[in-house]
């Protein structure tokens, strides 16, 4: 047996070598795939910034699960009319903007991301606080902790009405 063992054991380290290689290579592409996925990503979050700005009035937004804050840039208070001394809304404030029509889809594709960490992009109309009726493009893009929880999510808005949106 030990003579087998001995006439044999530069195969056994070469399969051993071979299989170690084939353990690796699955690895780096694994790795491959997975930073070609993520550019992708950055591509697709990339085009949409384009066509956000090439398309109407554009205002980004970010929400934080942590502390259940909401953050609106200036254009987002100017699409909505609403008057920056009021300070930011909450979340479900945000959502009421919304036409009761389209509220449920709103609130929805939001829970959604927060709790499947899904993105979402969707029209809809929101009524300002002028009372106009104005429709608007809506995305948001999760934001992950590095348990891969959904810590958040970062968003644009954009208003596709045409017309001045004049100050809010």
């Amino acid at each position: 047996m030990g003579v087998w063992l001995i006439d044999h054991l530069p195969w056994m380290c070469a399969l051993v070598a071979t299989l170690v290689a084939l353990a690796l290579l699955r690895r780096l592409h694994l790795t491959q795939h997975e930073n070609w996925a993520l550019h992708q990503d950055r591509n697709r979050v990339s085009l949409s910034l384009d066509l956000a700005h090439s398309v109407g009035r554009m205002g980004i937004w970010q929400f934080e699960r942590s502390d259940a804050s909401l953050v609106w840039s200036d254009e987002v208070f100017v699409i909505h009319h609403r008057d920056r001394r009021r300070g930011q809304p909450g979340l479900d404030e945000a959502i009421s903007y919304y036409h009761p029509d389209d509220r449920l889809k709103v609130a929805d594709a939001v829970q959604r991301s927060l709790d499947h960490g899904e993105d979402y992009d969707l029209r809809a109309r929101i009524i300002t606080d002028r009372g106009e009726v104005r429709e608007v493009m809506s995305r948001g893009t999760c934001r992950f902790g590095r348990d891969g929880t959904t810590i958040g999510l970062l968003g644009f808005v954009i208003d596709l009405t045409s017309g001045p949106v004049g100050q809010a």
